[in-house]
């Protein structure tokens, strides 16, 4: 590596009680051309950090610094002609596609109709609801976690399974009283592996046909009692309920909205400029 002319100065040192803010135009190195500026440096005055460390960080960052610029220099000097038309080429390249996706996400939050509405998301489900077939199964479910030395568990084993509201009034206020986790997911679907892994241990060989033949699920370990009442179930390789597959859709419309946005700015750039004669085919 040839020798270059290389001037170091270590700020740190003699200004170590200054603030942040001093000196900010004072250069700490120089390599060739190339000069590192002290407000290049990181933030290095953080709480915790004591000035020697501080003073280390610096003379690192410093060394990074000349270490890449002489590499750097060093390859600059040492490629070809061909290789120095592929690096402006790409840099060109990156440019106008930075350029351009910046300008696109622009106008897309300027322009574009983010807002999706009820009926297209049930069009879209009705026109593409085989594509969304469910990976697992899943559930509809209540889950109830109470400790072993709560009263009148017997009653709880019988309002969970319950379909009739006063027992349902009669879970709750119960749970509300005792229950450590009392959880209906917002009422939403989820996994049943999800809710199997609530329970301390449940073996399920089959969980298909314990879904179909069980309405509750119950387990106890030394602290707890463990319930869980399954209102209603989807069975993996089965049509996703639309409310399970809802936020999807939405990214899907999003996306295929932005896509033809996109297409359409192009497009009328184009015919404007082909119009007025703003570019030349040769």
């Amino acid at each position: 590596m040839k020798y270059l002319w290389i001037i170091l100065i270590i700020l740190l040192g003699n200004s170590c009680n200054e603030t942040p803010s001093i000196n900010k135009n004072r250069a700490l190195a120089k390599v060739g051309s190339k000069v590192l500026m002290k407000r290049e440096l990181p933030d290095l005055y953080k709480d915790g950090i004591s000035t020697k460390d501080s003073i280390a960080l610096a003379n690192k960052f410093i060394e990074d610094w000349i270490r890449k610029e002489l590499l750097y220099k060093e390859a600059e000097e040492n490629l070809s002609r061909s290789q120095q038309n592929e690096i402006n080429y790409r840099l060109e390249d990156t440019k106008a596609s930075l350029s351009i996706y910046y300008y696109e996400q622009g106008m897309i939050r300027q322009k574009m109709n983010a807002a999706i509405s009820e009926k297209e998301i049930n069009d879209y489900y009705e026109d593409n609801s085989n594509t969304f077939k469910l990976k697992d199964n899943i559930v509809k479910a209540i889950f109830i976690q109470i400790p072993a030395s709560s009263p009148n568990i017997k009653d709880v084993k019988k309002w969970y399974k319950s379909d009739d509201d006063n027992d349902l009034n009669e879970l709750e206020s119960y749970c509300y009283k005792y229950a450590k986790k009392y959880d209906d997911f917002n009422e939403e679907w989820v996994s049943f592996s999800f809710l199997l892994k609530r329970f301390p241990k449940i073996i399920t060989t089959n969980t298909e046909r314990y879904l179909r033949y069980n309405k509750g699920m119950e387990a106890k370990d030394s602290s707890y009692y463990y319930f869980a009442s399954i209102r209603e179930y989807k069975l993996k390789s089965s049509v996703s309920p639309i409310e399970y597959v809802e936020n999807q859709i939405k990214s899907i419309i999003f996306n295929q909205r932005k896509i033809k946005f996109i297409n359409e700015l192009e497009n009328k750039l184009y015919i404007d400029a082909k119009t007025n004669n703003k570019f030349e085919i040769y």
